[in-house]
């Protein structure tokens, strides 16, 4: 993987994952570098360094709006959500990472209303309260085909929606990028953490969605990154309505990820380690190992009996190969594919991040030929 920042794996792997979601190095090298050979991972330094990335791709936005060039607009609106996001996401919780956040939060509803075909904000409910997200319409006529893509640990619907932009929409494929319980908007607005059953949020998406005239509801797939690897296999195992699922990455035990990491006090953890209790929802980090626990798919995904992929990275840092293996062996459909992508293939690290492309396509592709 690139490393950005030398000293520190995790700020250079969340650079990465801005790049994957449409982020511009140039544009990021003119805040972040004074950064780059420091000794001390500085978290108020970060988050300011990013926020002004932010403000200036939104004060570039507005200007392009003032010349009628809503095109452009809707780029930099994008680049924008993306690098507060970016920074957000190693900001503890506090005034600053809320600030981060409603700028993200706002540029990326700008964008939204701006582009050719606008997105739709919806929002679901569920037990867990709104589960808030963006419907990327199909480029086709009538019912079509959708996905829902989950989030993982630490991102949100908006940087999902840069992971995948058209690619299902320009393959007659509906997508609904959403947050929900322990992510994005659910996490950061109104405290939901995450929760193990989590076929009980896709139950409620899918019966949204099965009463929208322009979805076709025997063609609902379910795609989730990074610990959304857990979340969609989890999720289609238990709700059958889901016709073919993929997993960006594959998860088997997530507590015994999360203890390697706590242990070892590991140097290729992607996230600060207070973000454990912080989307389980617990007080301590001791609790929070205990609860994530549960989050296994050992006795969950050999229910799962519909068409299953699995896309890991061979040189994946923060969740072995072997856990993906597994998975793909327990699982109960005839109809799986475990697709390990090595260096000669570009995007051998944690999702892909490195070279995003080639996986993303791939799951595209595997979808327009699976629902």
């Amino acid at each position: 993987m690139f490393s950005y920042f030398p000293k520190n794996y995790m700020w250079s792997s969340a650079l990465m994952l801005s790049l994957m979601a449409g982020g511009d190095l140039g544009q990021i090298d003119r805040h972040l570098a004074p950064l780059r050979e420091a000794e001390v991972a500085d978290t108020d330094t970060w988050t300011k360094a990013w926020d002004s990335a932010g403000a200036q791709q939104a004060e570039f936005a507005e200007q392009d709006l003032r010349h009628g060039h809503r095109h452009s607009a809707v780029a930099r609106y994008l680049r924008a959500s993306n690098y507060y996001l970016t920074g957000e996401r190693q900001t503890p919780p506090g005034p600053a990472k809320r600030n981060s956040y409603q700028q993200a939060l706002a540029a990326f509803a700008r964008a939204a209303e701006l582009m050719p075909r606008p997105l739709e904000r919806v929002e679901i409910d569920s037990p867990d309260g709104i589960l808030p997200g963006y419907l990327i319409p199909a480029a086709a006529q009538g019912p079509a085909p959708v996905v829902i893509f989950y989030n993982g640990f630490d991102v949100t619907k908006e940087l999902l929606y840069g992971f995948i932009r058209e690619e299902f929409a320009d393959r007659g494929i509906s997508c609904l990028v959403i947050d929900t319980p322990g992510t994005g908007e659910p996490l950061r607005l109104r405290g939901v953490p995450s929760r193990p059953d989590y076929e009980v949020p896709t139950t409620a998406i899918v019966d949204y969605l099965v009463t929208r005239p322009d979805i076709d509801p025997e063609r609902i797939g379910l795609l989730g990154i990074s610990l959304g690897g857990y979340y969609a296999p989890r999720g289609a195992s238990f709700e059958h309505r889901i016709k073919a699922c993929a997993a960006w990455g594959g998860v088997w035990d997530y507590g015994a990820v999360w203890q390697h990491r706590w242990d070892t006090r590991s140097q290729h953890t992607p996230v600060p380690f207070w973000q454990l209790p912080w989307v389980m929802g617990t007080e301590t980090m001791e609790q929070a190992l205990e609860r994530v626990k549960q989050w296994t798919l050992a006795d969950a995904i050999p229910h799962l009996t519909q068409p299953l992929l699995i896309v890991h990275g061979g040189d994946d840092k923060g969740i072995p190969l072997s856990d993906a293996q597994k998975a793909i062996d327990a699982a109960g459909s005839t109809d799986k594919e475990l697709r390990v992508f090595t260096g000669p293939d570009g995007g051998a690290e944690h999702c892909n991040a490195d070279d995003p492309d080639p996986a993303r396509q791939l799951i595209a592709d595997w979808f327009a030929d699976h629902l």
